[in-house]
């Protein structure tokens, strides 16, 4: 019995115990309570909080500070998924040491890391509100001119020039010869020329390279007379060919896409046509990509068809391209000038190229497109250990 009574007094005390800590616990959180000390701790925690992303922001200037400064490459630039400057252009380098020159608002995409795979830059920029602007989304390819070093680690020279191409591609330089007793980058005959072709030929070759549409100019809304009201032109994949328009509308539409003081765009001349042609030869395995002819049977979208060496959607695929290049040419059907230069393949037919000239009236068919060279720098910083400047 006294052994039971010893167990009943041990749990008695226990609850005593117990009801004695609760209450002295109970006792404790209301003087913590009444101190305020919870709401402190709060506080504290809040300026910490406040603290670290006042750091992060100003790490963040601070890196892009330092990076107005050093040479930044294109796996960097990739991965930063954003314009590298809203306001100058930048100069950036890929993992073979070879220079492209970024234009501010754009920024690169991940399609390549080397130059001669096909450098994809995208715009990015936005209005004053904040908001995508009409070109936003546009994509194009940067075209190297001089030597570079290839992915494999092997070295290529691109020219810029004009070129004619034989039956197996193999270029002539034909500078600022007439080719084929035609065409020629001068004066007008009835076509709009390039807005200042010796200003894109200095640029590029103080640049080293110059940047080419990605794919035909598009629009959303299916083009089907010549009479269409003009829209926004723009570079983006899987939409509607941008027909049935002129060549001065061509131009009109080209030469207005950019005007910014970074950088200007144009309709495609016969240097920038040319040059891509030899780019592609000497980077790619279509070492005779001047005579290929279309991959599409009928009219395609943007950038749907198989055509795309070094990222480059339809020189030689889907339509003819309006250019600058002047043609003293005479139509044989009309007796009339016909001064508008086209040139690349066309759907279903095996008779045009990618080097192909032809030559037409002013007038539009709707077999002919717009394919830009853009991003043309006539104003670019070089990088030194100063803020970049334009």
């Amino acid at each position: 019995m006294l052994k039971n009574k010893n167990k009943g007094i041990t749990l008695v005390a226990l609850v005593v115990t117990i009801v004695v800590l609760l209450i002295l616990a109970g006792i404790s959180i209301s003087a913590l309570t009444n101190t305020g000390i919870f709401q402190k701790a709060k506080d504290a925690k809040q300026k910490s909080a406040n603290a670290e992303l006042d750091q992060n922001t100003k790490l963040d200037s601070y890196e892009e500070e330092i990076s107005n400064y050093l040479p930044q490459d294109v796996k960097q630039a990739i991965k930063k998924g954003k314009p590298l400057s809203t306001d100058k252009n930048t100069e950036i380098v890929d993992e073979k040491g070879n220079k492209i020159v970024i234009p501010a608002g754009f920024k690169v995409t991940g399609d390549a890391t080397t130059v001669d795979k096909g450098i994809v830059i995208e715009d990015a920029t936005v209005d004053k509100d904040g908001k995508p602007t009409a070109t936003a989304g546009s994509q194009f390819v940067w075209v190297p001119v001089g030597k570079i070093t290839k992915e494999d680690g092997t070295k290529t020279e691109i020219k810029l020039n004009r070129y004619t191409f034989a039956s197996d591609g193999t270029p002539t330089e034909k500078n600022n010869e007439v080719i084929n007793s035609y065409f020629s980058e001068t004066e007008s005959k009835g076509n709009t020329v390039a807005k200042n072709i010796v200003n894109f030929t200095n640029s590029v070759k103080a640049n080293g390279g110059y940047y080419i549409g990605r794919y035909e100019a598009r629009t959303t809304t299916a083009r089907t007379a010549s009479g269409n009201a003009l829209t926004q032109i723009t570079e983006k994949g899987t939409d509607q060919v941008y027909n049935y328009v002129t060549q001065k509308q061509a131009a009109e539409q080209a030469q207005g896409m950019y005007t910014s003081n970074n950088f200007t765009s144009d309709l495609m001349n016969s240097y920038a046509w040319d040059t891509a042609i030899t780019f592609i030869q000497k980077c790619t395995d279509k070492t005779n990509y001047a005579n290929q002819t279309s991959l599409n049977k009928s009219l395609s979208q943007t950038g749907t068809t198989n055509d795309n060496p070094c990222n480059i959607f339809d020189m030689a695929s889907n339509v003819w391209e309006w250019t600058t290049e002047t043609s003293s040419r005479i139509s044989s059907a009309t007796l009339s000038k016909a001064p508008c230069a086209y040139r690349g393949g066309l759907y279903g037919n095996s008779r045009y190229y990618t080097s192909y000239r032809g030559a037409t009236l002013t007038g539009g068919l709707f077999l002919y497109g717009i394919k830009k060279q853009n991003g043309i720098f006539e104003k670019i910083p070089k990088l030194q250990n100063h803020p970049l400047t334009i």
